[in-house]
């Protein structure tokens, strides 16, 4: 995801500097919808146990990079505090680990997908300024649609799926910019904390805590 998240950086930075500042800040009323892409990257372990047929378990990735994106509606309910919803997916990565035994390997394939819709806010510390610094915050319900599939040569495969509705939140740091009176542009880090049960994954699997970190590049609209 390194591919994604620098130059997002970069273009974020070039384009703030190159549009003239507009004079207007957020005032109490303004609502913004936006849009935003970028990418993720795991900050938590994101291996779970396995156990193989032999009885050893063994490590398997199922978080790694993700493409991010979504979609959010504030209302400034005064110059420093805006609220609203938001919907953003997650798509992570899929990865295959291999497995050895004694006279076969295994190769294991994973895949998730993370889907969520959440009360969304922000505080805003210099609301009256062109480019502006904020905090983004929100909470809600994540869809995770995880699978698994071991495949051994010469014996066959086996599949497993499941959708986990569990608790997520994230909260992070925002930067953005008046390209015109009304049209903004931003870059906006997250740090997410979603709830996964592993148990229809895995044996002896259960509730687990994964984390990312995303960063965004974000355009708005204010009316």
């Amino acid at each position: 995801m390194k591919n994604i998240l620098f130059p997002l950086l970069g273009l974020t930075c070039l384009l703030l500097g190159a549009f003239p500042a507009q004079a207007r800040g957020i005032a109490r009323g303004d609502q913004t919808v936006s849009a935003f892409f970028g990418g993720a990257v795991s900050v938590s372990g994101s291996e779970i146990e396995v156990e193989a047929p032999w009885g050893t378990a063994s490590a398997v990735n199922i978080l790694n990079g993700a493409v991010s994106y979504g979609a959010q509606y504030l209302y400034a309910v005064n110059p420093y505090l805006s609220i609203g919803a938001e919907f953003n997916a997650n798509n992570f990565e899929s990865t295959t680990d291999r497995i050895w035994g004694s006279s076969y390997e295994e190769s294991i394939n994973s895949k998730i997908d993370v889907y969520s819709l959440l009360a969304a806010g922000r505080l805003t510390a210099n609301p009256s300024h062109s480019v502006r610094l904020y905090l983004p915050f929100g909470l809600g319900v994540a869809a995770a649609k995880n699978s698994m599939t071991a495949h051994i040569a010469g014996v066959g495969s086996n599949s497993g799926s499941d959708t986990d509705y569990s608790f997520i939140y994230y909260a992070g740091l925002g930067l953005e910019g008046n390209l015109t009176q009304d049209w903004i542009l931003g870059l906006e880090m997250r740090y997410s904390q979603f709830v996964l049960d592993t148990s229809q994954l895995v044996k002896n699997g259960g509730d687990e805590y994964f984390s990312f970190l995303a960063f965004m590049l974000k355009l708005s609209y204010r009316f």
